[in-house]
């Protein structure tokens, strides 16, 4: 899964691909969960995980 287009795309968190498929940033460092990717909105969250929220580039 390539993320572009996704609202993790445009966050200064974000990491290359795992494997060059998986999505992963510095709050899910083994692979950003679907849930994040498609149903919820990150950029309106407090927290994604491990006290890292979304900060646009």
């Amino acid at each position: 899964m390539i993320c572009v287009g996704y609202p993790c795309s445009k966050c200064i968190h974000q990491r290359e691909n795992i494997d060059g498929w998986k999505c992963a940033c510095d709050a899910f460092p083994k692979g950003i969960p679907s849930k994040f990717l498609f149903d919820i909105d990150v950029t309106k969250l407090d927290e994604c995980n491990n006290g890292i929220k979304f900060e646009a580039k």
